[in-house]
């Protein structure tokens, strides 16, 4: 029996309930990736893979395509805030956690469709992978360095020629700890320099990825192996790291979505200049927020358009372009505008 089921955006869920219905009386047939993918997924990242906007690419992504899925099975388990790179484009789309929203099987398979499709070559991604990517881990601090630190920072902590030693690092030995908190829990992409020596490497985002506890306790671990002696790293002081806002990421916002009224150069045209704007250079940023969030006049409302973090990065970029010189906008600023 074939069924095809067309899935429009005012039925989407009314669809899920019938191909669910379905499965359960023919029993035996397995999730179907690629209808997941569509219903869940093609909004941001497009039918085709491609991306758009602040969403990136899963067509030729590398992340998508390699032959380890657990980094993959933990974005999509536990979702994602912040900037990430993917092939040399910056994007700062949130993803959701589709945890509590998504079985396991149905992760598989919409894994399985993602690394397969577009030209992607990557390994299917199985049920159990996914069960046990879902479980805590309850590893002490030296094991979760071991497990997903040594590879890249080795197993002393020396570092390579393109990742950074942790050893007599000062970044990490540092009294506040927030600067090595936030490297772990946001990653961090590009050159670093460490002892008079520059790095160029990609840390990736463990928000998500592990839970505070253990980010505390592998931070912990390295704050105090290999003639470290620096303080602990409490679980509280983790969960208190936001996520970054970039404001390469935020030029790019402003290009795609505010040049053509206020202009590349925040000179004004269609829309009223930016440059020196009080109301940009204002320190409350909370105005500003409003009118970006709410509309006025001739410009549009961006809620519900640009992501929370996409509206701090770009009105980041503003307050900070064109001889602006106003502080940087959170998330939770965002956030806080009703």
């Amino acid at each position: 029996m074939h069924v095809r089921l067309v899935f429009a955006a005012g039925i989407v869920l009314t669809g899920l309930i019938l191909a669910n219905f379905h499965s359960a009386v023919i029993g035996a047939q397995p999730p179907d990736g690629k209808a997941i993918f569509l219903v869940n997924c093609a909004v941001c990242h497009q039918a085709t893979g491609r991306g758009g906007g602040p969403y990136p690419p899963l067509a030729g992504n590398p992340d998508v395509n390699q032959v380890d899925s657990a980094n993959l099975i933990q974005t999509v388990l536990n979702g994602r805030t912040g900037p990430i790179t993917v092939n040399g484009t910056q994007y700062g789309g949130n993803m959701p956690s589709w945890r509590g929203q998504l079985s396991d099987g149905q992760i598989a398979a919409v894994l399985t469709y993602v690394r397969t499709a577009w030209q992607n070559g990557a390994p299917a991604v199985s049920e159990d992978q996914v069960a046990a990517a879902r479980a805590p881990e309850a590893l002490s601090g030296a094991e979760l360095f071991a497990v997903k630190c040594s590879t890249c920072h080795q197993p002393a902590g020396q570092g390579t020629d393109v990742y950074p030693p942790l050893a007599g690092n000062p970044v990490v030995t540092a009294a506040d700890a927030s600067a090595m908190i936030g490297v772990i829990v946001n990653g961090r992409t590009g050159p670093i320099t460490v002892n008079s020596k520059t790095f160029n490497s990609q840390m990736p985002t463990w928000k998500g990825q592990l839970t505070d506890a253990s980010i505390a306790a592998v931070a912990t671990y390295i704050r105090s192996a290999w003639g470290n002696n620096a303080s602990p790293v409490t679980e509280e002081q983790v969960a208190g790291i936001g996520s970054p806002v970039s404001v390469q990421v935020g030029a790019s916002v402003f290009a795609k979505n505010c040049a053509a009224c206020h202009q590349a150069a925040g000179e004004g045209g269609i829309g009223p200049a930016l440059a020196g704007n009080p109301h940009v250079n204002i320190g409350n940023p909370t105005a500003m927020l409003t009118t970006i969030l709410q509309g006025r006049n001739a410009m549009p409302s961006w809620r519900g358009q640009l992501a929370a973090s996409d509206i701090a990065a770009v009105a980041t970029f503003i307050r900070s372009s064109w001889g602006n010189n106003a502080g940087p906008v959170t998330v939770q600023d965002v956030m806080a505008i009703k």
